[in-house]
């Protein structure tokens, strides 16, 4: 089996002191194959202010050093993790532009409300006894995955967690299934089918393993080939986890690959 990690943190994003070097020997004591560094950058920062350029040179510093220091003893590579892209699509390009040809890989997602809610990240928002506010912003982040999917295909080649506000909303102890908005994220999933995307699993530190099954058989059915895998850590002690339970996942699912990316070409991998 080919265990990889393709979604993960250092010091370069916001939430995270970890180095990368430090990481990266996590990921060899777990036993991967390839390992992908994929520091945040969020149009909107937490509190929903625009945010300046991201730091790619000492993103590719810390990448190079650390490749260096390993030698073959891991797959390295370097990603982004891209947030709100709907936001500002022009802006997005440009940070992904910058990357140049030493960016493999670039992880969608949406941490925040956009045009409302002050446009601060879902981390913030409170869902207790709010049955509304939870499937408001269920809605609104399915209304902007739709847009990044179908008018901003190129600014990302894996959706990130589409269960991002469940975290959130089940915290504060909110019963919401992502079941109830089947029909829409089914149309997500075939959109990303039909334009070569691919989903990701995010196991989230090895703390949601149970999400997973339905949406992999959803997107199985709408034509989805691609899939990534990435425990999401921000510490080197949380790389990898849950990784062997995804690929048990994606096997009971039917697929037979899981996928990485190199200079955003995707890369498939038996199980």
């Amino acid at each position: 089996m080919y265990l990889c990690d393709t979604h993960s943190h250092t010091k370069i994003s916001p939430d995270s002191g970890a180095e990368l070097l430090d990481t990266a020997h996590a990921a060899i004591a777990a036993g991967l194959a390839e390992f992908c560094v994929t520091d945040h950058h969020d149009l909107l920062d937490y509190a929903g202010i625009p945010a300046g350029p991201f730091d790619w040179a000492s993103a590719k510093e810390q990448y190079r050093a650390a490749k260096a220091q390993l030698g073959g003893r891991l797959t390295l590579r370097l990603g982004i993790e891209l947030g709100s892209a709907p936001y500002d699509p022009q802006t997005a390009r440009e940070v992904l532009a910058q990357g140049g040809e030493e960016m493999d890989f670039v992880l969608g997602s949406l941490h925040n409300w956009i045009g409302m809610e002050g446009n601060r990240d879902l981390y913030f928002s409170s869902f207790h006894r709010n049955t509304a506010l939870a499937r408001k912003v269920m809605e609104s982040t399915l209304d902007h995955t739709w847009t990044l999917v179908t008018k901003c295909a190129d600014c990302y080649d894996s959706l990130a967690h589409i269960v991002y506000p469940l975290r959130y909303i089940r915290r504060d102890g909110v019963e919401l299934s992502i079941a109830d908005y089947e029909d829409r994220v089914r149309a997500i999933f075939t959109e990303m089918a039909r334009t070569g995307r691919a989903m990701e699993v995010n196991t989230w530190h090895g703390a949601d393993l149970g999400s997973w099954p339905l949406l992999l058989s959803w997107f199985k059915e709408c034509g989805g080939e691609l899939v990534t895998v990435g425990a999401d850590a921000h510490r080197p002690e949380d790389v990898a986890k849950g990784v062997p339970q995804a690929m048990e996942m994606l096997k009971a699912a039917g697929f037979d690959c899981v996928t990485t990316y190199e200079r955003r070409k995707p890369v498939l991998h038996k199980l």
